[in-house]
């Protein structure tokens, strides 16, 4: 029998600094090489964990900005990293940054509007009491999504 293979033209991974992201956009990142495929890499900011400093504070206008410009940065450097030591081209990388719940954001407002055709998420770093308590976004994007899903490991 013949093996087809599929071709993705749009590939979705999020990252949030943990070492399960690291590992999707390592994989993001080979696959989109290999596929030829434009990558989109998205960081969703969850204000409700943000909302409250180490000091019981609620973030302001201007923190919730300082916030915004420090991880709009770190994506821009990450963009450049991989343009310089994987030669991707520059075209083919769009990153994008959002505010809500990662899950919901990735599968009902994100994937739609791109129209990503694979999305590669990291397995959980959380504990055992968080995934419980709120779940894993991998877990639910590999249920709830309308497209293909890796999960990197």
């Amino acid at each position: 029998m013949e093996q087809m293979e599929i071709k993705y033209q749009r590939i979705l991974v999020a990252v949030d600094g943990s070492a399960g992201a690291e590992a999707a956009l390592k994989k993001a990142v080979k696959v989109a090489q290999r596929q030829q495929a434009h990558l989109d890499i998205l960081q969703v900011l969850n204000l409700n964990s943000l909302s409250y400093d180490g000091n019981g504070l609620s973030l302001d206008g201007k923190k919730v900005y300082q916030v915004e410009q420090v991880n709009e940065s770190y994506l821009q450097n990450l963009k450049q990293k991989l343009i310089d030591e994987k030669q991707l081209p520059a075209a083919e990388i769009t990153t994008h940054l959002r505010f809500g719940n990662p899950k919901t954001v990735i599968v009902n407002d994100f994937q739609p509007e791109y129209q990503n055709d694979l999305i590669i998420v990291g397995a959980t770093g959380k504990n055992f009491i968080e995934r419980l308590i709120v779940g894993s976004v991998a877990s639910y994007v590999i249920r709830a999504a309308r497209c293909d899903v890796l999960l990197a490991h």
